[in-house]
């Protein structure tokens, strides 16, 4: 091959590096449990070989006298497919139905000598290979790592990834210069970065072949790009044929991700089975075969030829016994499938490590050991590129794609938005990448002007308009993976991300770590006590029977206005009302999330005591309280927040609606909060609101919120919230100087940085004395009085204004103002809905009264509303919040 162009190689070298070092943790987890795969047929074989081998013992007994001898030493489980003894020392493997639903889809197997029909033991099996238990698990771990949907994208994102890095490391060694060979083969001279690429080049030269192999057979089980080949494979008419009977027994593509199934078999089919074996030998079948027995009254007996290593026994005969006698009446021979079919039935063989049998793992199991070392190579050759001093290495340079001609820029972006669309996760966070390089970038430029001779030149519009293009280009995978339905997996439907979407689903409730939106509404209900049609007072069944329905209704409206969607109609609609189209028409959902709590007396209105979580029981009325009681406690509390104060409203309307005759409406409050970019919200006293908070998803943010510690068990994984209306006496706090303000708070109000120094995050030391040789930080500040509270705060502000009317306001007529001005007929009501969560509410407790018993922040405000509320974990898809409570 001839040299390529520099700026080429340049962006070759660039992608290949990011590839390598942000892409290989996930390729060597993938590359370490596909040699664990490899090297589990072995094991398996050895671990198991008293279940599948047996001594020769002359003449096999019928196959209905060997189904016989499993149903009578399991008579509860059915009898769902037959695989007969293949060869002399085989087993008989009996498929049943165990009444057990495991993960990957493999079903209990009942092994039987053929001879003496002795009943050896029972396992599992997993796809037409037979896999047992071992190969089940270790299969798994290798595709999803037993995490189910979320764990396969990780293993999507690596066979993505996989053939990119493969091909332009193959593309870049075969155009490097060199002298006296190493191409071929390593040749290891001198030292450093040199000497490892002479081992990572020809060892990846020789891998690539098998890398590309891998990278294009493993996607087919994939979620997202998976998709994309199953259509191009239906487009060309490439798709594996198969036959089918009554019950649906066909087996498809990969099957190692399917089982047989059956809802029961008679006992005439079982009598059967000797007649229908021999008319599938007599019809050509060989080797080993699997026999699936129809259900109920069906005749129609499915064999299909079960070698997927060479020579490839892949035929299907259906056998039909509705005359008494077996005959074959339809035929399916692997030489008549699709040439491409056939194909990709090889390639998934060989990718599976079957093809060439114990070969074939061998050679699995050393190509993932090389990928291994390609990786730690890698990482190595990395590592040196660092400058003196650094820790990490330098990248390659960038500025390809700017110096390449328009027209190959042209190619560029057309093949990555194809790739993007192709394979949607690759494009996803290849946009990332790109994003983020420019973003880099252009910080670097911005902080140090290029001189005279920088080979960087300063952003242009060819530059701009070519890395926003590729950059929209490779994003097109976001669409693409964001708006394709489930694959091979039959799923009814997924979530889908969208912009301005929180999902409501989830392990935990949204709207606690949820970064904080703009607007939020607080709003607290009381439980029905009375029938709202007759009047009569409702049992604590019925009360029970509310707070379910409640939950329910609003789990489902919530879910529906957090992804944008209109909400299902509520009882009291008429077939003309829909609210929320009107109120919220045009909108999009603006990070909607509700957050819903349940408070002590509800469990005793709903005879749930014994449920109850263990922490949960009301505040005290703290010194220096005055809780107006039209502002605090209630049954439930619904959280709303969002971006956008429409959006807020629509669905607060919705969630009160759906309370007509089930609860009552105590009490509303409205709160807002403003932070610069990526920065902490302030108060309306000007100082940072949150900056002790851990970050969310922390492992302190999870210690200090997630109850899991003596909790029955519905509540586990859920966490208790404090809700606090705050009145601040903002009049007297302004004409504090800025002095006493930051030794109120102890705190700059400014910088939100401790009076001891450092930064805003940094903890307060509170040895640090000031020029007076006092504590820098007050003992009696607020941060030195609260510092330690494991809690985490998510508060609004709120401003309702001047009041019209004083009694609704803890402001008296007598109360004065520092600067003077009195305002005992119109007081004004501002200050901060105080929300933490934490993992128990006797923190809160703890830190309230060190703040009553000496905090010089108490002066300037009062709480005038308060409540706790225990908020369950969240609801699982098409559940809703709370709902083990119910089941417990």
């Amino acid at each position: 091959m001839s040299r390529l162009p520099a700026a080429l190689r340049q962006l070759l070298l660039r992608l290949h590096f990011y590839a390598g070092i942000l892409i290989a943790p996930f390729l060597l987890v993938s590359a370490l449990t596909g040699l664990a795969y490899a090297l589990s047929y072995p094991l398996e074989e050895y671990l198991y070989q008293d279940l599948k081998t047996v001594e020769p013992g002359g003449e096999a007994l019928p196959l209905a006298d060997q189904v016989a001898a499993v149903a009578e030493a399991h008579p509860d489980w059915t009898v769902t497919a037959v695989r007969p003894a293949a060869g002399a020392e085989d087993s008989t493997g009996v498929l049943v139905d165990d009444g057990t639903v495991r993960e990957s889809g493999a079903v209990a197997v009942v092994y039987v000598d053929p001879y003496t029909g002795e009943v050896l033991g029972d396992s599992t099996t997993y796809g037409s290979s037979q896999a047992g238990p071992v190969r089940e698990w270790v299969s798994t771990l290798h595709r999803s790592l037993h995490l189910g949907e979320p764990g396969r994208l990780y293993s999507e994102l690596a066979a993505s990834w996989l053939w990119v890095v493969a091909l332009g490391g193959l593309v870049l060694w075969i155009a490097r210069r060199r002298r006296g060979g190493g191409f071929w083969r390593p040749k290891p001279e001198g030292r450093g970065r040199a000497r490892t690429l002479a081992w990572h080049g020809p060892v990846g030269l020789w891998l690539a072949a098998v890398l590309l192999f891998l990278s294009a057979t493993g996607l087919t089980w994939s979620r997202y790009a998976g998709e994309n080949v199953s259509e191009l494979r239906a487009a060309l008419s490439w798709t594996t044929p198969a036959l089918t009977v009554e019950q649906d027994a066909a087996s498809g593509d990969h099957a190692e991700h399917q089982h047989s199934d059956g809802a029961g078999s008679s006992a005439f089919a079982v009598a059967l089975l000797d007649g229908v074996h021999g008319a599938a030998l007599d019809a050509g079948m060989s080797g080993p075969v699997q026999i699936a027995l129809p259900t109920g009254s069906g005749t129609e007996f499915l064999v299909t030829g079960q070698q997927r290593s060479l020579p490839l026994q892949q035929d299907q005969v259906v056998v039909d016994t509705a005359s008494g006698a077996p005959v074959v009446t339809e035929e399916l021979r692997f030489a008549d499938w699709p040439v491409m079919a056939q194909a990709t039935n090889v390639a998934i063989a060989l990718h599976m490590g079957i093809l060439f049998g114990l070969a074939n793992q061998i050679l699995l199991a050393a190509a993932m050991a090389a990928l291994v070392c390609m990786i730690v190579w890698g990482y190595r050759m990395w590592w040196l590129r660092r400058p003196r001093g650094s820790l990490v290495g330098r990248p390659y340079p960038r500025g390809g794609l700017r110096r390449l001609p328009w027209p190959l820029v042209a190619v560029v972006v057309a093949v990555a938005a194809g790739v993007g669309w192709f394979f949607p996760l690759l494009g996803i966070s290849l946009a990332v990448f790109v994003a983020a390089d420019v973003a880099v970038g252009l910080w670097k430029r911005a902080e140090r002007p290029p001189a005279d001779g920088d080979d960087e030149p300063s952003v242009t519009r060819r530059t701009a308009l070519a890395t926003a293009t590729l950059a929209a280009a490779v994003g097109a995978g976001v669409g693409k993976a964001l708006g394709s339905g489930g694959h091979d997996d039959g799923e009814a439907g997924h979530e889908h991300a969208t912009a301005g979407v929180e999902p409501f689903f989830g392990d935990r409730q949204a709207g606690i770590a949820t970064a904080a939106q703009a607007h939020a509404l607080f709003a607290a209900f009381d439980l029905a006590a009375a029938d709202l049609a007759s009047g009569e007072a409702l049992d604590a069944a019925a009360v029970a029977a509310n707070l379910e329905a409640l939950l329910r209704d609003w789990s489902a409206v919530s879910a529906a206005l957090a992804a944008g969607e209109a909400p299902p109609k509520a009882a009291i609609d008429g077939a003309d009302q829909f609210d929320a189209e009107a109120v919220a028409s045009g909108l999009d959902p603006a990070r909607l999330t509700v957050t819903f709590g349940i408070g002590p007396a509800a469990f005793a209105k709903a005879g749930l005591e014994a449920a109850r979580p263990s922490k949960l029981a009301e505040l005290p009325e703290f010194d220096g309280d005055r809780l107006n009681p039209a502002w605090s406690g209630g049954d439930l509390l619904v959280q709303v927040c969002g971006d956008d104060q429409q959006v807020v409203s629509a669905a607060f309307l919705e969630l009160r609606k759906r309370a007509v005759g089930r609860g009552t409406l105590l009490w509303v409050q409205q709160g807002f909060s403003s932070a610069p970019s990526g920065g902490t919200p302030r108060n309306l006293m000007g100082f940072k609101d949150g900056s002790a908070n851990p970050e969310a998803g922390s492992a302190l943010f999870d210690e200090r919120v997630w109850a899991v510690d003596s909790e029955p068990s519905w509540f586990e994984g859920g966490t208790y919230q404090v809700f606090r209306k705050i009145r601040m006496r903002l009049p007297d706090w302004s004409v504090l100087s800025a002095e006493d303000q930051n030794l109120t708070f102890g705190r700059e109000r400014d910088s939100g940085a401790p009076l001891s120094g450092g930064g805003e995050f940094d903890h307060p030391d509170f040895e640090v004395l000031d020029d007076s040789g006092l504590p820098a930080v007050p003992a009696d500040s607020h941060v030195a009085v609260v510092h330690d509270a494991a809690m985490v705060r998510r508060g609004f502000n709120y401003d309702y204004g001047f009041l019209t009317q004083g009694d609704v306001s803890s402001d008296a007529s007598g109360d004065g103002h520092l600067d003077g001005h009195m305002h005992a007929a119109h007081p004004y009501d501002a200050g901060l809905l105080f929300v933490s969560f934490q993992a128990d509410p006797q923190v809160f407790i703890d830190a309230q009264e060190k703040m009553a018993a000496g905090d010089r922040l108490a002066e300037f405000i009062t709480a005038e509303g308060s409540g706790v509320y225990a908020v369950p974990s969240g609801a699982p898809d098409g559940g809703f919040v709370g709902e083990g409570l119910f089941r417990s």
